[in-house]
């Protein structure tokens, strides 16, 4: 694959103007709660879950608080929504902007290798819920789904307060096209908007991460001492240490449901051996 592929358009062709943003809002996976756009320096970040967008919100709050001593990020817009309160939310007219007028800005986002990010999905939502407990939102949204899926199948899993294999997760997966699941294990092309957007740079999580920060992050002024710092705690991993997973099998699995994000961002189909 050629150095530059991974940051090359898919196949691009945006309508501009209000159709354009109308086609972006209507997708199910546009939140501006994954979305930060700085109009001023014509900057958007599309975040894509289970690939730091827990990092990259925290960083971007403690950065505004340490160089510019913004306390609330989202500088008392939204004063009703709590989220606003945890990352910067743009005035409604940026988001219109930014996705009327997208040559005007560089886009950037986070991608990780698919076997790493299903995984993590799995061992984040699903592995430890039985004598962990479940997040509110999978209790009430996949939870319950997940066990007729795997009851009606003859799957493990299926009883409540067992255990949810890896391999009953997947088969859960794969029932679901692409562009309908839940952001954590959707293609990270339908998450990431790729038939719309025109990315400047996809960062790998992999050996990408911090410079990835540091590059947004200097287009937006982020700058200085208090910025390295920072980054310099930045983790892209988790310190846990898990089990293998994958067989030949599922990874085979793996790799025929995420093909689009293989091709697209170039990872390793036998990359699950090192996982």
């Amino acid at each position: 694959m050629p150095p530059d592929a991974l940051n090359a358009p898919e196949s691009w062709d945006p309508a501009p103007g209000w159709p354009g943003f109308v086609r972006i809002l209507c997708r199910r996976h546009f939140s501006p709660f994954k979305t930060y756009v700085n109009r001023e320096r014509r900057t958007v970040v599309v975040l894509n879950p289970k690939v730091g967008t827990k990092s990259f919100r925290q960083a971007l709050t403690d950065g505004m608080r340490e160089v510019f001593g913004i306390i609330d990020p989202s500088q008392g817009r939204y004063r009703l929504f709590r989220k606003a309160r945890e990352f910067q939310f743009a005035p409604v007219r940026d988001y219109a902007h930014a996705f009327r007028f997208p040559g005007e800005y560089q886009f950037f986002c986070f991608v990780r290798n698919p076997y790493a990010r299903l995984r993590s999905a799995w061992q984040n939502k699903f592995a430890y819920g039985h004598a962990q407990g479940y997040s509110r939102s999978i209790r009430r949204r996949e939870l319950g789904r997940l066990r007729r899926f795997a009851s009606t199948g003859g799957l493990a899993g299926g009883a409540d307060g067992s255990a949810i294999p890896f391999e009953t997760f997947l088969a859960y997966v794969e029932s679901q096209p692409a562009g309908t699941r839940d952001h954590h294990w959707d293609d990270q092309c339908e998450v990431l908007l790729m038939d719309d957007i025109r990315y400047e740079r996809c960062f790998r999580m992999e050996g990408e991460f911090t410079s990835g920060l540091r590059q947004i992050f200097q287009r937006i002024g982020l700058i200085g001492p208090a910025m390295e710092v920072l980054l310099s705690t930045q983790r892209n991993v988790s310190p846990r240490e898990e089990a293998p997973v994958y067989t030949p099998q599922l990874a085979d699995r793996v790799r025929i449901l995420y093909a689009r994000d293989f091709e697209r961002f170039g990872y390793d189909t036998e990359s699950w051996r090192g996982l």
